[in-house]
């Protein structure tokens, strides 16, 4: 009850909230006066409709400016919350979330997967030869290579996927829905996005770079940890059969 009065004053324009703080300050205000009236025995003499104009008019005047002024001020507290909760959840360099975000969102898809009798593919990806990068032109120029790949990822996927910083130069997307064919044919659509990336960097010549790619299936056992790790195996398999390609995890 708390919660919904409280996204109701967050949520709601002034002019909805502010007529609801005046209706409970006023039939605060006339409950107190009618209880009190009863308790003292005062009964409904000549003073009662002065009393009851004030019981009404005093909270009106009063709860209408302040009660409006404090919801202004929870609404900027809950924008600086939000705000603050999103800059946790995202990765400062390429703008996607971060794997402790997407470690909680795996773990949400893959039960919301399972109750809905839906699937579910997770997605390692990373960067071939980095290390030659970062030696060969510069660690600005691998933060280049990683953010140019970091806006290119959401282009390459659906509407429904998911794509993460999982650390360093490894990437990490959830496929709702996707196995097999079309878990495949979104990841190989993200290896050949990558490919044809050219990031510029310190002035000289494009960079361009490749990624080995592995993925793994949700199976009926599979926790997000298992499905991660099986999507992992599969993408250093990736990485040792010649790099920039994608493989396929075996079935759980």
């Amino acid at each position: 009850m708390r919660q919904s009065l409280r996204q109701f004053f967050l949520k709601r324009p002034l002019w909805m909230t502010i007529p609801v703080i005046v209706i409970i300050s006023v039939a605060s205000s006339l409950g107190a006066l009618f209880l009190l009236t009863e308790l003292m025995g005062m009964g409904y003499g000549p003073t009662f409709p002065r009393s009851l104009t004030i019981a009404i008019v005093a909270p009106t005047l009063v709860s209408g400016p302040i009660g409006g002024f404090i919801v202004h001020l929870l609404r900027e507290v809950e924008v600086a919350r939000e705000q603050a909760q999103l800059l946790a959840w995202k990765d400062e360099l390429t703008g996607l979330i971060n794997r402790r975000r997407f470690a909680e969102l795996g773990v949400r898809e893959l039960g919301l997967a399972r109750r809905q009798g839906t699937t579910l593919s997770a997605v390692l990806l990373d960067v071939d030869d980095f290390k030659r990068i970062n030696d060969r032109y510069g660690h600005a120029a691998g933060d280049a290579v990683l953010q140019g790949i970091g806006r290119a990822l959401p282009t390459a996927l659906r509407s429904t996927d998911l794509a993460g910083r999982w650390g360093g130069e490894e990437f990490a997307l959830l496929l709702p829905g996707a196995v097999g064919t079309d878990a495949a044919m979104v990841t190989e659509r993200v290896r050949q996005t990558i490919e044809r990336l050219a990031v510029a960097a310190g002035g000289g010549q494009p960079l361009r770079c490749t990624v080995s790619v592995g993925v793994a299936d949700a199976g009926p056992d599979d926790t997000f940890d298992t499905l991660i790790n099986r999507a992992d195996r599969a993408m250093y398999r990736a990485k040792a059969a010649g790099k920039n390609s994608v493989l396929h995890a075996e079935a759980a």
